[in-house]
Formats: structure tokens, sequence, C-alpha cells
């Protein structure tokens, strides 16, 4: 099935060649799509937040920079993974945790934050940046383009629903991106 998306994207322009200089933008992250995506196809890599966002803003006026994701505390009640949430705000974006549903690594209702966050700014912006590659997002894309809301997807090449893909009106792949150094597990059993 990702064959399709494929051939499709490979035809299309990058996104980032029909931006528009005024163009007010939300940039709305799943944290645990992009970062589990990438632990599964890829080792030894590292995400430069600040240069996603400066790539996907690309000088654009930004409403609000948001990451979505799960958060479990520790016997003492903090954030296990405060330092990587304090990465992402030091790179610019506003974190916003859901509180996981159990200690298993479920995380409910991510998807319907940072959908709530969309809706609460679709009149404020015209363009939605979506880092994800999950197929529930449709519903909030349809509902954005009703409201006159563009929606862009930037996802790794394997982890990017069909759906998504198909439902956005661009799509940038994050493995094509200079913002990360990546080595595909594929290459390292070469």
């Amino acid at each position: 099935m990702i064959s399709y998306i494929d051939e499709s994207l490979d035809g299309r322009a990058s996104i980032y060649d029909s931006n528009r200089e005024g163009d007010r933008v939300l940039v709305a992250l799943d944290v645990k799509n992009l970062v589990c995506g990438q632990s599964q196809v890829y080792s030894n890599t590292a995400i430069d937040y600040r240069k996603l966002l400066e790539d996907i803003l690309d000088g654009r006026r930004c409403v609000l920079a948001v990451a979505v994701d799960g958060v479990f505390y520790d016997e003492r009640g903090r954030d296990v993974s405060r330092i990587f949430h304090d990465e992402l705000k030091r790179s610019g974006f506003t974190v916003d945790l859901v509180e996981a549903t159990n200690g298993h690594g479920k995380q409910e209702g991510v998807d319907i934050e940072l959908s709530l966050v969309a809706f609460g700014l679709a009149d404020k912006c015209d363009v939605v940046e979506l880092i994800t590659g999950d197929g529930d997002y449709t519903v909030l894309i349809k509902w954005l383009h009703s409201k006159g809301v563009r929606v862009n997807v930037t996802s790794l090449r394997r982890n990017l629903s069909d759906r998504l893909g198909c439902s956005a009106d661009g799509v940038e792949i994050a493995d094509r991106m200079p913002l990360v150094r990546m080595r595909s597990r594929d290459a390292e059993a070469e």
C-alpha cells in the first residue's frame, strides 16, 4: 500500500514550493508517532527539532508550534521524559502532555488533544503543518478543509498512512529532509 503513496509523492512538488510568505501557520507535532517511527526504522539518529520547525515554517509566521506527547511520571511525580520535553521547548515547541493511560506505553488522547488545538486555532491560521503519519488525522484534515485551512503533512516514509497522504494538500517525507542523520536498520543488516 505504501508504494501507491510513494508513487504519488514522487511526482509532487515539495510542499515548501507552495508556501506563501504571509501564511499564518500552526505546526502540530504528534511526538510518539514521529519518535516511534524513527526508532523502528532508523538507528543512531538525532532529529534537530529546531531545524525541523524552521524548515517547516520556511519564513512564515508561526501562530503556535505545539508538540503533543504522552507522559509517564516516576515515583517522585516527575515526567520521565522531561529532558526530551525540555529539548522540544528549547527548539521552539510548546509541549502539551497527555497522561498515559497505563504503564505499557499506551497513550490515548494525543490525537484528540492535537485535534482540539487545531480546532481552537483554525480561524487564526491559513495552514496547519501536521508532523505525523497517523491516518486518524484524516478526520481533522477534512474538517480543516471545510474551514478553508490548508493542511500539509511531514512524516517518515514508512510511517505515512495512505489515507493521510492522500487527504493532505502536501506531503513532505522527513527521511529526505536534511534535519536528521539517519541510517536505516535495513542498511545495518547488509
